[in-house]
């Protein structure tokens, strides 16, 4: 299995980048890439500059990445820009500039392990700035806007996967927007992306070290950076509004994963057993109960179809205080049922309390807090 999967075979089988009609739709216009620098941005700049596209503007907060883009890309003339997707003056500014068609939406908070005590600084990213990248894409007259999410945002356990599903929620609840066309692209694991298990394993082994499996039964999806370009590009063609899954195959397990790189790297190292966190899952699921999907012209690309959709003024105020989220309420109603939500921390029970004075009272609401949940006698919770 491992053998034809970690091969060249297995992107030969991939489907190919439609350049001509990326060209067609695109050729004139300005594409602006969010999180350039990462494992998923720097490939898709690696397959536009195939192409000879020139018209691209590079926005990563990270000066290294982008010093890296720079050398590795000199005679591009693409444009570089050093910025936080928080920051909505600047970003208003770069759109002003630039006036990008398409927005390709990469940056992101991702590794749990380092992240997950930290749920303010992900929801700012992962939420609030993805809310920025959108109302500039919709003031400033994008055409396609293009979301990266991950299987972590389907029935999440961890704030990480919690973030990214209330982005999809967000650009859920805009898929009736005329005026842009918007994607959200999920998928699993990007194989040797920037501190993924493979790194981590050969690191250990060139180490000398220990591998660390978490659980022997622990499996994850994963993919090829250059699969997942390639099918962003592609999708970015096309004009509805939807949430897309990219083939995954099925799961690996981490211990069998962990063995065959100690074989075809020959290595000693021994592997050892923790214990799986809470904050994570034996398997990642792929779509949510209320989702199904239909086939596209991809041979690795499906569309979903049933997925909630969530009514646009169901998004209350965002409590701000000099463009720092101080408090989130989020309502969530589906179409059958209402949901009851999980508790994730983020800020004490005082920021909002305020806030949760105007909801409403006969639907759930999504809080994040650092005190006890629904402290505050919501009377759904009663």
């Amino acid at each position: 299995m491992f053998e034809s999967f970690f091969t060249e075979q297995a992107l030969q089988k991939s489907t190919p980048f439609m350049s001509d009609d990326f060209l067609k739709k695109y050729k004139n216009d300005t594409i602006l890439i969010t999180g350039a620098g990462g494992s998923i941005g720097s490939k898709i700049v690696e397959k536009l500059t195939e192409i000879n596209f020139k018209n691209i503007v590079l926005l990563d907060q990270s000066e290294f990445h982008l010093f890296k883009l720079k050398k590795k890309h000199l005679s591009s003339g693409f444009n570089y820009e050093i910025a936080d997707i928080r920051d909505k003056r600047k970003i208003e500014y770069l759109f002003q500039i630039y006036k990008p068609k398409l927005v390709i939406h990469a940056a992101a908070y991702k590794h749990v392990s380092l992240i997950e005590n930290d749920a303010y600084e992900l929801i700012r990213t992962n939420l609030e700035g993805t809310i920025n990248m959108f109302t500039s894409s919709l003031k400033y007259a994008v055409s396609d806007f293009i979301f990266i999410s991950t299987d972590k945002a389907v029935n999440p356990v961890n704030n990480m996967g919690v973030s990214k599903m209330l982005a999809e929620l967000f650009l859920k609840s805009n898929f009736n927007n005329k005026k842009i066309s918007t994607k959200i692209i999920r998928f699993g694991n990007v194989i040797n992306s920037n501190g993924s298990v493979i790194p981590i394993f050969l690191d250990a082994i060139y180490n000398g070290s220990a591998i660390e499996i978490r659980n022997e039964a622990v499996e994850r999806y994963f993919i090829y950076d250059d699969v997942v370009a390639k099918n962003i590009l592609n999708i970015s063609i096309h004009d509805s509004n939807s949430l897309y899954l990219l083939e995954m195959n099925s799961p690996i397990k981490i211990i069998d994963l962990a063995n065959y790189i100690k074989r075809i790297k020959k290595s000693s190292s021994i592997i050892t057993i923790t214990n799986l966190s809470k904050k994570e899952k034996i398997t990642e699921e792929l779509l949510n109960s209320d989702e199904s999907i239909e086939k596209t012209n991809y041979l690795d690309c499906y569309r979903t179809k049933n997925s909630t959709i969530i009514d646009k003024e169901i998004w209350k105020e965002i409590v701000t205080d000099e463009g720092h989220t101080e408090a989130i309420a989020l309502h969530v109603r589906r179409t059958d049922h209402l949901v009851k939500p999980t508790f994730h921390p983020v800020l004490p029970i005082s920021y909002y309390e305020e806030a949760l004075g105007r909801l409403p009272k006969d639907i759930p609401v999504f809080v994040f807090t650092d005190d006890a949940p629904w402290a505050f006698g919501h009377p759904f919770f009663e």
